[in-house]
Formats: C-alpha cells, structure tokens, sequence
C-alpha cells in the first residue's frame, strides 16, 4: 500500500498541483502591467512549461532508488517503460536528466537579471536572442547528463552491476535484475574499470552541479552590489522591486538545491563509505524529487508581495462571498 502511495498516487497528486499552481503562476504574471516584468515574464512562461514537462515525465516514467551496500541504482518502477530495452533506458534517463536540466532553467534567470540591472539590450529590444539562448542552455544541460557522462556512458549498469545487486534486487522487487533498465554505480568490491567509472559519474554529476550553484552565488552577489550601486539614481519604487526579484529567484534556488540536489548527494555518496540507506528514506528521496515543480512556483508567488497582495486579497473577496452567499440562504 505505501509503494502505491510512493510510485503510482504521489506523482499523480503532485502532477495535479503543478497543473493547477503553474497556470495561475502564468496568469498572474501575465496580467501584471507589462513594465513590472518586461520580457522576464517570458523566462518565468518558460520555466512554468518545465515544471509541467517535469511533472508529466514524473507520472509516465516514476523511479526507484535503491543502495546496496557499495552499490546505488536507479530503475523505472511501473509504467509503460519498465521492459528492458533501448528506447525504455533513454526514457529513464531523460526523467533524471530533467534534474540536472533545472540547473540550466536557473542560470538563465541569474544571468538575464545581471543583464536587465546593466540595461543590456538583449533584455529588450534582442530579447528574441536571449531565449535562444536560454533554449540552447537547458538542452546542453540536459544533453550532457543524459548522453555525455552521467546515464549513458558511465552509469549504464553493466553485468558486473547487475550480478553484484542481483540478490538484494530479487529480495526488495521480486524480479531479475537482468530484465530491468538499471542506472548504478558500483564503487567497491568491483572491477578497477566498474569503480574508475563509478567514481568518474560521481565527481562529474557533483561538479556540473557545484559549479552551477557556484555561478548563482557569484552571479548574486554581483547582482547585490550593482543594486545597491543603482538605489543612489533609481527610484526607490524601482529598486525595491528589483531586490524583491532578486529575493524571489533567491527562493526559486534554494527549493531544487534542498529538495533535489541535498537528495541526489546522499544517492551519490552514501555508497561510497558503504552507507545502505534504508528503504525508507528510498522513498523520502523520491518524494523529494517531485516536489519542486509545484512548490517553486508557489513560493515566488508568496515571496513577491505584488503577487500575495493579489492572492489574499482574492481569498478575502472569495470568503466573503460565500458567506454572503450562506446568509442570503439561510433568511
């Protein structure tokens, strides 16, 4: 019955609030005068999009995370991609790969307020640049994890892999290990060729994620101090709402770093220092993983007090009118 919850209703019910949370982050932008965002509403239009792919992939490709002693792996747990083969595997991976792809969707926004703070054109009238851009980005991301080292060439299970768990594996699924899709990662009590792999996934998946929270922070930073610099000749109004911006792509980080990232560290390590974590927290890390395609968006609405004026305001007026409604049935 929790294996239903984790794999089958929890990727519904969070897909559900990403599609009900996402299209009224939308509109709420869209429907704020246009100087308040200028062309910045396209970046959110566009991250709203893949917090909605994300949720998608979520449902039709659900994962499981397991450690085996010295031993971490992924498989596709129900669903129409479970069965072994090529284009089932690459499914797999693309659902990990939307991960490291998050990444990509937040570096763009850092990037786009350091250019808007300096005037940049390409915030404005070259816009149109700037998206491609941003579209090249996400799909580098997204390539490199999948294709170049994470999935495909170093943590495609091979047969040391799968023999090593093969036991563990019939005891928590009941199957063969054979017969599944496996991304794992084998750092002891294997071949130097299965290790030298294994170790080379981990630094490589850690330092494309390292340095990408290293460039938000330096980005950050560098956007502080020229706010700070622009507050002595720009309205107040002006930057007050750049700092509140900033505070709200602040937020927009920290969400998939601590739901996303913190998780896929212990998956990376914890097998390292033959660490098994218990099928429990299997389940916590999965969970985690499906949270921010919904949890993001709310947060930036609640962290931008134009957005949460609104949104009180219009529980206010709704409250109100049911219970108008309550007193006019009840004479």
């Amino acid at each position: 019955m929790l294996e239903d919850w984790i794999y089958f209703l929890l990727p519904r019910i969070f897909c559900g609030l990403a599609f009900t949370v996402n299209p009224i982050f939308v509109y709420l932008v869209f429907t704020e005068k246009q100087a308040k965002f200028g062309n910045y509403r396209f970046l959110l239009l566009f991250f709203a999009i893949f917090n909605l792919i994300y949720s998608v992939l979520s449902v039709i490709v659900p994962i499981d995370i397991h450690s085996y002693r010295y031993c971490y792996f992924l498989i596709t747990r129900n669903g129409w991609f479970v069965q072994r083969s090529t284009f089932n595997f690459h499914m797999m991976s693309a659902r990990c790969s939307l991960v490291g792809a998050s990444y990509a969707i937040l570096l763009i926004h850092f990037i786009y307020r350091y250019l808007a703070i300096h005037n940049s054109d390409l915030t404005r009238n070259k816009f149109h640049w700037y998206m491609l851009f941003s579209i090249f980005t996400c799909v580098l991301y997204f390539g490199a994890w999948q294709a170049l080292h994470i999935c495909y060439f170093l943590e495609k299970a091979n047969m040391e892999i799968r023999e090593y768990i093969r036991q563990d594996f019939r005891l928590i699924y009941g199957n063969d290990s054979m017969n599944f899709n496996i991304i794992g990662a084998l750092f002891n009590e294997g071949s130097d060729e299965t290790r030298i792999k294994a170790f080379s996934s981990v630094l490589l998946s850690t330092s494309v994620s390292a340095v990408s929270i290293i460039m938000f922070l330096v980005l950050a930073i560098t956007i502080v101090t020229q706010l700070k610099k622009m507050t002595r000749n720009a309205s107040k109004k002006t930057s007050k709402f750049q700092f509140e911006l900033l505070r709200a792509l602040f937020v927009q980080t920290v969400i998939p770093i601590v739901i996303s990232f913190s998780p896929c560290l212990l998956i990376w390590y914890s097998p390292v220092f033959g660490i098994q974590l218990p099928r429990g927290f299997n389940h916590f890390e999965i969970s985690a993983l499906g949270l921010f395609a919904f949890v993001d968006p709310v947060a930036i609405t609640l962290s931008l007090p134009i957005f949460r004026k609104r949104m009180f305001s219009f529980c206010r007026q709704s409250t109100n009118a049911g219970k108008s409604s309550l007193h006019r049935g009840t004479q």
